[in-house]
Order: structure tokens, then C-alpha cells, then sequence
């Protein structure tokens, strides 16, 4: 997870392990991401997620090549212009999360890109949509997985469009505008999810993060994910970190 706290030292995903030599908190007990065993994950309802009416339109984001991910947030002059409101409540949070950004986790080949996984199995990669409390500054991370498919009519168009936009931001610091419906690209009606405590994903890798991973994953095509592979980035993932004494809990029974 990027740009909700930036950091100006330099760290690349080479050598995760040594994350914690520069940032003391990546050596810390609830770190993530993590593999989620579902057989010890604890049954709890929560209450439906509720997301802003903006979250079903076409709203201007600005992608940007920050060295590490392509990240969308918020364009500056769309939301001066429109008052935008992206925010959303329940699902076990408490009070009203605004929209940080968006960005996604992918490797050299299909067999893994996903930060987290599920009893062992890797997925090809994983959106982290962050949103922020602005009251209590909490930071709370809605994770996606993605499945691979042939047909290029079963993709998600917002994903396409995604990959087709950040595959031409080549060098760090490149930005573009693009427009980008979030309802359509998480889908996120009735899906079933893990929750934990956790932590940013990147330096500083921060603790106190609330993590939602849904387990019902997104179709993108091999293509979409090779213009990100090849032009921009070969590998932006951390490998999963001890689970230790935290509790997950899962939102449907077996």
C-alpha cells in the first residue's frame, strides 16, 4: 500500500527483508500482508458497506508513476471543481472513511503478484483501495484479487482501462488524468471478505491498518497485466509476514 504516509528513503521490493534496517516498524508483529488460513478464521457479521453515490460515476483521477506502484488519486482540479465525495461507512468501520487512492500489486508471471494469500494459493495480482478517517487519522485497506482469463469480452473495462492508461506512464514522476467508475472495479456488493489488523505494505510500513481482503476474485486478461510487466514495472509486491498471535475474522460461514 502506497501514498497514505510517503517516504523519501530509498527502498525498492529487491530486498523486502531488509525494509526494517531503514524503517523500524517493518520489523514489527502485525505486519502485512499475510497468508489467511480460512479454517482458523473466526465468524463475525458486520454490517453492509455503504459507499458515497460518486462511487457509481465516472469521476477524474490522476494516475502517477511513483517508482514503486501507479497509484490514482483524487484529481485536484475535478474535486475543486465538482466537491466530490468518495467515503464510505459500515462494514465494521467506525465512522465515515474518505478515498486515499487506488493502485495495484503484480509480479513477472501469472503464479504471483498478489501481496496476500489465501491457505497458500497466489493470485496474479491485488488492487488496495486505501481510505482514511479524518477524525481519528484511521487507515483502512479494501484488498482485491484477480484471475486471469482468455476472453476479452469477461474483463473488467474499468481494470482494461487501467492497465492500458498506467502501462504509458514509463517513468517515474509521469502522471495522466483518466476517468474511473470504483463501484465497477470492486464490485463489492455482497461479497464475502477476511478482516485483520495489519499494516501498510510499503515503507513505512506502518502498523494499525484495518485490512479487508475479499475472497471473490476480479477478471483481467494476461495482456493487461504483460503492458504493466513490460512497460512500466517487472514486480510490486512484499511477501507475506508472520501471521504471530492476530485473530482473523471472516464475514461468511463455510
Amino acid at each position: 500500500m502506497s501514498c497514505t504516509e510517503e517516504s523519501d528513503d530509498h527502498w525498492s521490493y529487491n530486498d523486502p527483508s531488509k525494509w526494517h534496517e531503514h524503517f523500524p516498524a517493518a520489523g514489527g508483529m502485525s505486519q502485512s500482508p499475510i497468508d489467511i488460513k480460512s479454517r482458523h478464521t473466526i465468524f463475525q457479521q458486520y454490517l453492509p458497506f455503504v459507499f458515497s453515490l460518486d462511487h457509481t460515476n465516472q469521476i477524474m483521477l490522476t494516475l502517477t508513476n511513483n517508482g514503486h506502484q501507479i497509484t490514482a488519486i483524487l484529481s485536484k482540479d475535478f474535486e475543486n471543481q465538482n466537491q466530490t465525495n468518495l467515503s464510505c461507512t459500515g462494514g465494521g468501520l467506525n465512522g465515515k472513511f474518505n478515498f486515499v487512492n487506488f493502485h495495484l500489486h503484480w509480479s513477472r508471471k501469472d503464479r504471483h503478484g498478489s501481496e496476500h494469500e489465501i491457505d497458500g494459493h497466489t493470485f496474479p495480482a491485488e488492487a488496495h483501495f486505501v481510505y482514511k478517517n479524518l477524525e481519528t487519522q484511521q487507515i483502512a485497506v479494501l484488498g482485491f484479487f484477480f484471475h486471469v482469463i482468455r476472453s476479452h469480452n469477461e474483463e473488467n473495462s474499468e481494470w482494461k482501462k487501467y492497465s492500458h492508461i498506467a502501462s504509458l506512464l514509463t517513468n517515474i514522476g509521469d502522471k495522466m488524468n483518466c476517468t474511473f467508475n470504483l463501484s465497477h472495479m470492486m464490485q463489492i456488493e455482497s461479497r464475502r471478505f477476511f478482516r485483520y489488523m495489519g499494516s501498510l505494505t510499503t515503507p513505512p510500513c506502518t502498523e494499525g491498518i484495518i485490512w479487508t481482503i475479499f475472497l471473490d476474485s476480479i477478471s483481467i486478461t494476461e495482456e493487461s497485466l504483460n503492458l504493466l510487466r513490460h512497460n512500466v514495472m517487472r514486480k510490486t509486491y512484499r511477501p507475506i509476514q508472520p501471521i504471530n498471535h492476530r485473530i482473523i475474522h471472516r464475514n461468511y460461514n463455510h
